[in-house]
């Protein structure tokens, strides 16, 4: 998730500008997908369409007890078309929120550079402005190892590991499922494990 391509790393090493383009993506509880990207026009990333908007992000940085802070994230509201999906959904907070870096590769294709995933914490607006603080999971709650060796599928419907985009709303985590909707290249289980004990 966090390692750079070899077409990433020659742009990082470009000596003029900014190679990378911020893209956000929050699913809300209803199946929809709001993209969004910090350019000017919207760009084709594998299967997402992200559309150009106003974005300003923050910096992430530390508390004095080394904790770290929650990133702010501020979007345009001129047009207030994310207004409804705030006030529908409590402010959308405790939902998922995923920030990604592309850059255009050789092929002149949009290739996510790094990405990462948050929960938004907190939402305000204005007649301009909407925030939203989005904070790391509680490392608590994070699952060591990441990935059990189970025969149900491991991933988060529609999240880029599962990169589902099709129409359906719901996912039974089964290899069974996943061929049916025509994704069983992203199944995220094992599904030739052994489930039944052997006793010697």
């Amino acid at each position: 998730m966090r390692s750079l391509s070899p077409d990433a790393v020659l742009e990082k090493n470009k000596l003029y500008g900014n190679p990378f383009i911020l893209c956000i993506r929050l699913p809300l509880p209803d199946s929809q997908i709001i993209t969004l990207c910090q350019y000017d026009k919207e760009i084709q990333v594998g299967d997402f369409t992200y559309y150009p908007f106003p974005i300003h992000i923050g910096e992430i940085g530390e508390s004095n007890k080394g904790d770290l802070t929650e990133i702010p994230i501020q979007i345009s509201n001129v047009a207030q078309e994310l207004i409804p999906y705030i006030e529908q959904y409590d402010g959308l907070a405790g939902q998922t929120a995923y920030l990604l870096w592309v850059f255009k590769n050789s092929n002149g294709e949009y290739e996510i550079a790094i990405w990462d995933k948050f929960q938004i914490t907190s939402c305000s607006y204005d007649e301009k402005i909407v925030n939203f603080n989005l904070g790391h999971y509680n490392l608590l709650d994070v699952l060591i190892p990441q990935r059990k060796v189970i025969e149900q599928c491991q991933w988060e419907f529609k999240s880029p590991e599962c990169g589902y985009t099709g129409t359906d709303t719901t996912c039974g985590k089964t290899f069974w499922d996943c061929i049916q909707k025509g994704n069983e290249k992203r199944f995220g289980g094992f599904p030739t494990i052994q489930t039944n004990r052997v006793y010697l």
